[in-house]
């Protein structure tokens, strides 16, 4: 069901602001010695404000991503300035001694795009929404369960 309150959903849930990243290195060397520094980071992450949640993505052979999430946009780019990130990136965009390509996408949840239902609905809700959520095109979204003609 729509809502506004995930106050009971896992804390990623109530991320507002998400990373989608990788970097593909060019090879165990180079993620050998960046590997302390990212534990590091890490670390700092996990205790950043606003920090929700992250996964980490692997692509045969060298390629790492992380998905990053905060509950605010401002959080997560603050978090990109600090010292020790500074440093990684530098080191990751050094020509292409240590990495051949990487990438980077900032996402934002759209207001009014929040649905739980269940134990994690903070208003009790159980089910499912009777409409589709509409497009950027339509004023209503159809049914879920389209309804038969006259009724």
């Amino acid at each position: 069901m729509k809502t506004t309150d995930l106050s009971k959903a896992p804390r990623y849930a109530r991320a507002g602001a998400v990373f989608v990243g990788a970097t593909e290195y060019t090879g165990a060397r180079a993620l050998l010695v960046q590997l302390p520094t990212f534990l590091r980071l890490r670390r700092r992450l996990k205790q950043a404000p606003g920090f929700c949640g992250y996964h980490i993505t692997y692509r045969f052979p060298y390629t790492f991503g992380q998905i990053v999430m905060f509950e605010e946009m401002d959080q997560l780019l603050r978090f990109a300035r600090n010292k020790l990130h500074r440093e990684l990136m530098r080191w990751v965009t050094d020509g292409d001694r240590n990495a051949r390509a990487g990438f980077i996408r900032l996402y934002e949840a759209h207001p009014g795009g929040a649905y739980a239902n269940g134990a994690w609905s903070a208003d009790g809700a159980e089910g499912y929404d009777e409409r589709f959520t509409a497009l950027s095109t339509e004023e209503e979204g159809p049914f879920v369960h389209p309804r038969k003609a006259g009724a």
